[in-house]
């Protein structure tokens, strides 16, 4: 094997398992190129496993690849110099968005010969051409950086990224090793951001924005349903999907038109700004399928938002979020940044504001959580903290797992922004519940929710930090979401031959052990009970008030026992312990 290439990360708490489609498409450039190259994603230990069985092999890889993030390169670190040690004779290269932070130490501690920054579609055949076939040499091939003879750093000019996307082979997500059949679609339809933003790594620096044209990404799209007519979720991955408005109109009908052979939905990312000027873009998504939308945020304060260079106000968020409920967008998530620029006790306020607002115009719908700021390489504030009234906490970054902060501010330090970032999540779920118990939000929305977590697999919080976190609504709700189990006014008359079903196992929440039977906190008079293990979705109305009636009032002298048993079945249906199903 000429080449294999590993994406792996320690397994902790947010790192999600997923293909790598810049990996992805080297694998299949070198192919057409004549090696033979392979990739491999993972945790930390089976890719270290993973390279100790391939080194076995009479086959086995000549150069190993490691690609780099913020969030493994301590890991990239530790792996790079085992294999250094364990197999001295192969040549280890690195690429990835954080190789634009690598310095002679690094490159020196792992044994790293060279790193690629940048996109590689150029670069990495340059370099296996130079490692291989030992053509042309380093310090011609652009985009990279390496140490020379007397292990100084050398980085050669940058490459200019590539502009004909078309011409570069879309993904084939089932070349890689963690491909099981998925039903969700990773997909990127063009590459570069505008925007600039002073934390984000790709604002930075990949401004160009290049874009696949639309005949060709809805092409690809078709191919992959063909491949595979599971995939039930396609995720844009694009940082902005929505730059050009005319395109995205472009997309969504062509989109639409395959959802008349494929039952799917989609996700994408957007700008504020885009889509409080174009307005008509939050409906064509909606009607073409679009079910979750993401913004950043980053803050409710205006002026932190002015040193993000957002390009957006507090009061922009909230009208384009107020918008895209009212064109019929079931998701709405968006991210905030504690640590930022000139971050105060105020500061966090007025984002914590924004949220409590935002929940509120649209409940169930809008979600969010707090994230503590990352000094990803490269970017302004990276460059100057100072300039932004901010302190990178360099000594903690290998700590990190995104799980503690790595920045302070003058008014904020590193307890105090731990500490707000726990209270400020802990205070965001239990609002998000407040709404639920208060039946602010919609049962067709709640529906919605269930409905596209289990059929498409479209993740919330509000299922996760509500609805999940209560078992008999969560059930309740599930047994609602696909019309099987009904509200005894959805019958249409001829509710006595309906069939009652409990939403939940008795023995797991009844106490018997006091004076009268005990569902959580209410206590059950006779009837109720009585009625309620009858409710086992055997036999239909009428039969289990019969059955009831003979258990508590064999002598039939209770007049009233027909309207009581009503009345009892009504408020459990009320409380979510029964549904119905058509006989």
């Amino acid at each position: 094997m000429d080449l294999l290439l590993i994406k792996s990360h320690r397994s902790v708490c947010g790192y999600i398992p997923g293909s790598n489609l810049g990996m992805n498409i080297l694998i299949q450039l070198l192919r057409q190129k004549g090696y033979t190259a392979e990739m491999f994603q993972g945790y930390a230990k089976e890719a270290l496993n993973y390279v100790h069985m391939l080194m076995k092999q009479e086959n086995r890889p000549k150069i190993v690849g490691f690609y780099c993030d913020f969030d493994n390169v301590h890991w990239v670190r530790l792996f790079a110099r085992e294999v250094n040690t364990t197999y001295p004779g192969v040549i280890l290269l690195a690429g990835g968005p954080q190789t634009v932070d690598m310095d002679a130490g690094f490159l020196k501690d792992t044994g790293i010969v060279a790193a690629c920054i940048g996109e590689g579609e150029e670069t990495v055949p340059e370099l296996m051409d130079f490692f291989i076939h030992r053509r042309g040499s380093l310090e011609a091939i652009r985009g990279i950086v390496y140490l020379d003879a007397s292990s100084r750093l050398v980085k050669t000019p940058a490459r200019t990224p590539p502009e004909a996307l078309d011409a570069i082979p879309w993904p084939d997500i089932t070349l890689t090793n963690d491909y099981k059949h998925y039903s969700l679609l990773p997909i990127l339809t063009g590459r570069g951001c505008p925007f600039g933003c002073t934390f984000c790594y790709e604002g930075a620096n990949a401004k160009r924005v290049r874009r696949h044209s639309v005949p060709s990404l809805l092409r690809e799209i078709k191919a992959n349903f063909q491949r595979n007519p599971s995939i039930k979720y396609i995720n844009f991955l694009d940082d902005t999907f929505t730059l050009d408005h005319e395109r995205v109109g472009e997309i969504c009908e062509g989109v639409e038109e395959l959802r008349k052979e494929y039952d799917f939905v989609w996700f994408a990312s957007a700008h504020i700004s885009l889509v409080h000027k174009h307005r008509d873009m939050a409906r064509t998504m909606a009607e073409a399928g679009l079910k979750k939308i993401f913004f950043g945020l980053e803050s409710g304060s205006d002026a932190v938002l002015q040193s993000y260079n957002k390009k957006i106000t507090r009061k922009m968020a909230v009208d384009v979020i107020a918008h895209c409920v009212d064109s019929g967008i079931h998701a709405i998530s968006g991210n905030i940044i504690l640590g930022g620029p000139h971050e105060t006790g105020e500061t966090v306020q007025e984002s914590e504001d924004l949220i409590m607002e935002l929940l509120y115009r649209a409940p169930g719908q809008f979600e969010t959580a707090y994230f503590s700021y990352l000094p990803f390489p490269q970017t302004p504030i990276t460059l100057n903290p100072r300039k932004f009234g901010m302190e990178i906490y360099e000594s903690l970054i290998d700590c990190c797992n995104e799980d503690i902060p790595l920045s302070g501010t003058e008014a904020l330090d590193f307890l105090a922004l731990t500490q707000i970032r726990l209270q400020a999540n802990k205070r965001l779920q239990n609002e998000m519940r407040t709404i639920y118990l208060d039946g602010k939000i919609p049962e067709a929305v709640i529906l919605d929710a269930y409905r596209l977590g289990e059929r498409y697999g479209v993740f919330t919080r509000w299922n996760e930090y509500v609805y999940k976190n209560l078992p008999i609504d969560d059930a309740y709700w599930r047994m609602r979401a696909f019309g099987e189990y009904l509200l005894r006014e959805q019958l249409g008359g001829g509710d006595d031959d309906a069939i009652p079903h409990r939403t939940f196992e008795l023995w797991l929440y009844t106490d018997l052990g006091g004076e009268k039977p005990r569902i959580f906190d209410t206590p059950l008079e006779e009837i109720d009970y009585t009625l309620l293990k009858l409710c086992s979705g055997k036999l239909s109305k009428r039969e289990v008030v019969q059955q009831g009636r003979a258990m508590i009032d064999p002598a039939g002298t209770q007049s009233d026992f027909f309207n009581r048993a009503d009345e009892s079945l009504h408020s459990m249906e009320k409380k979510k312990w029964i549904l119905y199903q058509k006989p």
